[in-house]
């Protein structure tokens, strides 16, 4: 065979050539991948655990639909807890004893909520991207009433649009602020919906690109604590002027959490939902304390009175190669943090 390429002509050589080489690296692509696919699949599912004495984690509720893929949650004043689908839309109202009831209309209104916040009165705002596919762009803020009415509250009116937003939450005067990780910036909408760009990161010179990501309201501060999902950065930005301070800056070292979503209790501490390492952090200064690990995804993380964290298990890698099944049931967990 060797001898018979040997006497083809140049070019039908560097063909053949060609074809050997894309066919050799196309074999080694899918049995790497094989390979990954197998590791995972095999993995099975799995219970998060805690990492400090004094903390426990259980599982709350698991949600009864197998795409239900909850990529956020949130915990109203009187403490329900909502969370929802980030490929059907579907919203679910969760109670304290893990009972799970779907809010009617909101699989038909919603098409993908991708993050979530309660008003004090109660409303709840929804980020709506429409799709769940990761090729797609846009979106939407729609608005959950008091009497269950869901409607368009916000939309950006440029030629862009909403790229690709992800978190929300309001200030103490009521004002909407919402991240999108496409455009690298935070609007803010006021109760009418009107809106305009409110903050966007501060650039650094050994970075090109940026995704403010989770965001969640300082009331003591009176300022943003916003997280940056792709350089694994918290600032703290103040309402009043946009003033911004790094709290936290990961830079190059090693197991980068993979911020996303973020919250505070009564006194102040930033936990922060870590995907990158399946797992839920304490900011102390500048440094990361994990509390708990070994979630499913942790994409999101809302506090819960009087000692609690409800924690997501996004698992949504699934959507990204689809050959890898989720490890069902998707499922809130409960991180009480107890005397840690």
């Amino acid at each position: 065979m060797l001898r018979g390429i040997q006497q083809l002509g140049r070019g039908q050589r560097i063909v053949i050539f060609f074809l050997l080489m894309v066919g050799g690296l196309a074999l080694i692509v899918g049995l790497t991948l094989l390979l990954i696919v197998s590791s995972i699949q095999g993995e099975g599912r799995r219970s998060a655990v805690p990492l400090l004495d004094g903390v426990t984690v259980r599982e709350l509720a698991a949600l009864p639909d197998n795409d239900s893929f909850p990529a956020a949650v949130a915990v109203a004043p009187d403490g329900r807890i909502v969370t929802g689908s980030y490929v059907t839309g579907a919203l679910w109202l969760v109670g304290a004893d893990g009972q799970v009831t779907e809010i009617p209309g909101s699989r038909d209104a919603i098409g993908s909520a991708a993050g979530l916040t309660f008003a004090p009165d109660g409303t709840l705002y929804i980020v709506d991207q429409r799709d769940a596919d990761p090729r797609t762009g846009g979106g939407l803020v729609q608005r959950l009433s008091g009497d269950g009415t869901i409607s368009t509250f916000a939309t950006i009116n440029d030629e862009r649009g909403f790229v690709a937003p992800d978190d929300l939450t309001l200030d103490a005067a009521g004002n909407l602020y919402v991240s999108d990780r496409g455009r690298d910036e935070i609007w803010r909408f006021a109760s009418d919906g009107t809106g305009t760009v409110w903050w966007t990161p501060p650039q650094q010179q050994s970075i090109e690109s940026y995704e403010p990501t989770g965001l969640a309201y300082d009331a003591a501060a009176d300022a943003l604590i916003v997280t940056d999902g792709l350089n694994n950065i918290v600032y703290r930005v103040a309402v009043a002027d946009g003033a911004t301070e790094t709290l936290y800056q990961h830079g190059a070292r090693v197991n980068p959490p993979g911020f996303d979503g973020v919250t505070l209790t009564p006194d102040g501490t930033i936990y922060i939902a870590a995907t990158g390492q399946n797992g839920i952090a304490r900011l102390a200064g500048e440094e990361l304390v994990y509390v708990a690990g070994l979630f499913r995804g942790a994409s999101d993380v809302d506090y819960s009175a009087p000692n609690g964290l409800i924690v997501t298990n996004f698992d949504s890698f699934s959507l990204v190669v689809p050959a890898v099944q989720p490890r069902l049931p998707f499922a809130l967990d409960v991180v009480e943090l107890g005397g840690g």
